[in-house]
């Protein structure tokens, strides 16, 4: 009988702080030559006030025109595009301003911001570095270091940038969280839970932090301990689809199938784009051998991820339970495409 696994997810401050916590500064101060440059760059400051992005954006680019040497307007219009989401358009702006004076440690922070907001978690991080070694050493510089090394899969570099972090400010509670989740991924458990609970004492409003903690009490064994976190997480926020799935896994390995079902259906109706508690909805039919709701989880869950290879793998072993041998072949052996140690034994006899 093939093993079945419940789906959780991690979650990172940063992933809904970006912008909250760090807009990128305007700066107001100039000192050009040419008296219609520094006409254009003082009105986009007065649109930057008032968020008149596009505006400001025309009179920033008014003042490049005119004086193409004119460094802090590089810097304002690249904030201006990146409050209108073009990070593309943000990171070369920047760059422009680089070129002028490569020693401007807020710049390559601010330009770090914009490559994360692009994925580019590299070019980010190395940002991030220049900005550092040019005397930008904020707690903020570090923690989006932490979290482009988090996404790239280098956990213990990453512990690294959020203790940092954690240094310039002991109270930053996205810090501490977020290093919990390095050590969590790196299966050590006793130090996610410490860093959780820190971060809940500077943070206590933070729902995300009690999602985590309830996910490292659930890989300690502490079941009870961990739905305790999940009820505070929701309460917080009411609309926390992942909560909502991992509270679902609790109540599994609890036995409690009710529950974890009734979480698990909440969170599709919270998300309905949310594979990961499809496909726990099908753990759960196939469970009480209800193979072919289970495959109409499955198939959501694919739809929704169709690179999502446990689910094709619990799909092939409910096709098994059907007799549908020749699609089961076909879903283990996309499962294994997509990473998941499949035995060779159960793809022997497939074409």
């Amino acid at each position: 009988m093939r093993k079945t696994f419940l789906m959780v997810g991690v979650f990172l401050s940063a992933m809904l702080s970006v912008f909250a916590q760090n807009e990128m500064e305007v700066t107001t101060v100039v000192v050009v030559e040419n008296q219609e440059a520094e006409l254009a760059y003082n009105k986009g400051i007065s649109f930057m006030d008032t968020k008149q992005y596009q505006e400001a954006i025309a009179q920033f680019e008014d003042a490049i025109r005119i004086n193409p040497a004119f460094r802090q307007a590089y810097v304002n219009l690249g904030s201006a595009k990146a409050a209108l989401k073009d990070f593309d358009g943000a990171v070369y702006a920047f760059e422009q301003s680089l070129e002028l004076d490569s020693t401007q440690g807020q710049v390559w922070y601010s330009r770090g911001l914009a490559l994360y907001n692009k994925n580019d978690y590299r070019q980010s991080f190395e940002s991030m570095q220049s900005a550092v070694r040019n005397g930008y050493r904020t707690a903020e510089t570090y923690y989006y270091a932490g979290v482009d090394l988090f996404f790239l899969k280098e956990y213990e570099a990453a512990i690294t940038q959020y203790t940092n972090a954690i240094k310039t400010d002991v109270s930053y509670a996205y810090a501490y969280n977020d290093r919990g989740s390095c050590y969590r991924m790196l299966g050590k458990y006793n130090e996610a839970i410490r860093d959780y609970e820190i971060a809940a004492n500077y943070d206590p409003q933070l729902a995300n932090i009690y999602d985590n903690l309830g996910s490292a009490l659930v890989k300690k064994g502490d079941l009870q301990a961990a739905i305790k976190n999940f009820n505070l997480a929701i309460a917080k926020k009411p609309d926390f689809y992942a909560a909502y799935n991992n509270r679902g896994e609790a109540y599994f390995l609890q036995g409690d199938i009710k529950s974890a079902f009734n979480d698990f259906k909440k969170a599709t109706e919270l998300n309905k784009q949310y594979a990961l508690a499809y496909n726990n909805l099908g753990v759960i039919y196939a469970s009480q051998k209800k193979y072919e709701e289970a495959l109409k989880m499955y198939a959501n869950a694919i739809k929704i991820n169709p690179n999502f290879g446990m689910a094709y793998y619990h799909q092939a072993a409910a096709q098994e339970m059907l007799r549908q041998f020749d699609e089961c072949c076909m879903s283990l052996v996309k499962a294994r495409e997509l990473g998941v140690d499949v035995p060779a034994a159960l793809t022997s006899n497939c074409n």
